[in-house]
């Protein structure tokens, strides 16, 4: 069990505030400003553009991702962090519908998260090449892949009712269709 004091304590939280926001800006743990202020000094400061490879800048998404991977249970190497969660789906968006030029669906469903929805919707405009964001109710989401499916968007758990779909189930289905997930 979390001791929930002790974890508080990392933190430089307001006397009496209970606060449970994660996803967008948690709080700030209480090492940030000083480790900041050491990166901005002597990394950035000194070491300038060598920083890249003397202070590990370069490895750091690799590195940090190897740390989270721990967490999840992810294979050493198979996690990498940077820019925003909606800039990498963006990414891997953009490349999977290069990798099934003949498909134009994306689906995902209406427990998405709304920037990931957006940021989809900002892609085929876009694009422009007539793809569709086909968006259904979490519980019909299996029903719904089929061949013309580029890509299956999907946020494994809905960030306001912690319903959680079935990855393993629908990702094996998307890749029985010839669709990435």
């Amino acid at each position: 069990m979390t001791d929930f004091e002790k974890t508080r304590r990392f933190f430089d939280l307001p006397e009496g505030m209970i606060y449970l926001d994660g996803n967008s800006l948690g709080p700030l743990p209480r090492s940030v400003p000083a480790r900041v202020e050491a990166m901005l000094r002597d990394e950035w400061g000194k070491m300038l553009i060598t920083g890249w490879n003397n202070a590990g800048w370069m490895a750091m998404p690799r590195r940090v991702g190897d740390r989270v991977g721990r967490l999840i249970g992810a294979p050493e190497g198979s996690v990498v962090l940077g820019d925003t969660l909606t800039i990498k789906v963006y990414q891997a968006l953009a490349s999977a519908l290069e990798l099934r030029p003949e498909r134009r669906v994306i689906l995902s469903d209406s427990g998405n998260f709304p920037s990931d929805l957006y940021m989809a919707e900002g892609l085929i405009k876009s694009l422009d090449r007539g793809h569709q964001l086909k968006i259904v109710a979490p519980e019909d989401v299996a029903d719904h892949i089929d061949d013309s499916v580029a890509c299956l968007m999907l946020t494994e758990v809905d960030y306001r009712t912690g319903r959680r779909h079935d990855m393993p189930t629908l990702t094996a289905k998307a890749h029985d269709v010839g669709a990435l997930a």
